[in-house]
């Protein structure tokens, strides 16, 4: 009797053991390969461009290049995604690309299997990119994963890119041991070059709990040369970026723009050429914060870097009338899409262990039920009778 417990006991382990941790919870995946190796890919090394004087030359164009450097082969295919900042794709060509709304990041799907070993390239350069000002400083970027298999917090392309149009985008061998790593082209103008002194000063917002308020954010400084063309913004604590809807922005002159959000990195930048805007709600009173605004070092070095980042202080002048305050700011929608997952993935979870636990009753009513049936059809013994 005791035995038949302690078989039931390893049953019922094993029932649950594969339903929560699935058909891999021996540590081994298909194929008899450790869970987590997985492809690993080298991406193409890019030799930084000069760009010559204006109308000249232009940002040059970019051909990326991959190899599968691991040990497991990928047979779905790829994705790739490639950014560029200080710049903008200037079409949507390829079917099998997703280009973002601002033409700054693209991805591009690429379905054929990628065997251990084997290296590729575009087979063709991606859209033309053109800078956003003259003279430029920016780069491109660009990563790879299996396709079906995407890096935590990806954007949902497919939802929220345009298609490009057209032939789709193809890929051509290359020797995978030409490519060094990096997946970076970094272009600039010829006119960035020398040490300099870029700066920015500090600003103050005011105002009430509950409402907006709104601050210029001063141009960089720059002791010679082109500057920066972008400032990033730190938030004091308790405040959150409340840009304007298209509605709102009626009657504001044109060439004031306001700080945004930069989709890709996360953070707030305020780029425009002329006249930037912050505009924060203030959500409560939180103190000492202070946000913060800086500019990159200037290629060759700073010659004085101390004044490179400023403070951005606010002061909290009380709290909005009663039917004065404005609405909340509606949340992040990479932030949400996150919490989704986490709830599904808790979701998943939970259903694993109700159907664990359902199954462990019900193997163990089984054998309770049967254990009674052989007690009722066993016959009956006798004082007397031999065991």
């Amino acid at each position: 009797m005791v035995r038949k417990g302690r078989w039931i006991r390893a049953v019922l382990v094993a029932a649950v053991a594969m339903i929560l941790l699935g058909p891999d919870a021996d540590g081994r995946g298909g194929g008899g390969r450790p869970v987590g190796d997985k492809p690993s890919f080298t991406l193409r090394s890019h030799e930084p461009y000069t760009i010559g004087p204006k109308g000249t030359d232009t940002v040059p164009d970019l051909t990326p290049a991959f190899g599968n450097t691991g040990h497991v082969a990928v047979p779905h295919g790829v994705v790739m995604r490639v950014a560029v900042t200080e710049a903008a794709f200037t079409s949507a060509d390829h079917s099998n690309c997703y280009y973002a709304k601002d033409r700054r990041s693209v991805f591009c799907e690429f379905p054929s299997a990628v065997p251990v070993g084997a290296g590729y390239e575009t087979a063709e350069s991606l859209p033309h990119a053109t800078g956003d000002y003259s003279p430029v400083m920016g780069s491109y970027t660009y990563s790879v994963w299996p396709l079906g298999d995407p890096p935590a917090h990806t954007e949902d392309y497919k939802a929220h890119y345009e298609r490009g149009t057209g032939s789709a985008l193809g890929l051509r061998p290359v020797a995978a041991g030409t490519l060094k790593g990096g997946g970076e082209l970094r272009f600039r103008t010829a006119g960035y070059v020398g040490r300099a002194d870029w700066g920015i000063k500090g600003v103050r917002l005011r105002g009430r709990i509950g409402e907006y308020a709104e601050v210029d954010i001063p141009q960089p400084t720059r002791s010679s040369g082109p500057g920066p063309r972008r400032v990033r913004v730190e938030l004091p604590e308790g405040t959150t970026l409340a840009t304007p809807t298209p509605s709102e922005r009626d009657g504001i002159p044109s060439e004031v723009d306001f700080c945004r959000r930069d989709e890709r990195d996360g953070n707030i930048y305020c780029s425009h050429v002329n006249w930037n805007t912050l505009r924060v709600r203030i959500d409560r009173r939180v103190e000492g914060a202070e946000g913060k605004l800086s500019v990159p070092e200037p290629p060759e070095g700073d010659t004085h870097p101390g004044n490179n980042t400023a403070p951005l202080t606010l002061e909290i002048t009380g709290t909005a009338r009663a039917g004065h305050a404005v609405p909340p700011v509606p949340a992040d929608p990479s932030v949400s899409s996150a919490s989704g997952r986490d709830s599904g993935t808790r979701g998943v979870a939970l259903a694993a262990v109700a159907s664990a636990t359902a199954l462990a009753l019900a193997l163990a009513s089984f054998f309770v039920i049967r254990r009674r049936r052989a007690r009722r059809t066993a016959p009956s013994r006798r004082p007397g009778d031999r065991t």
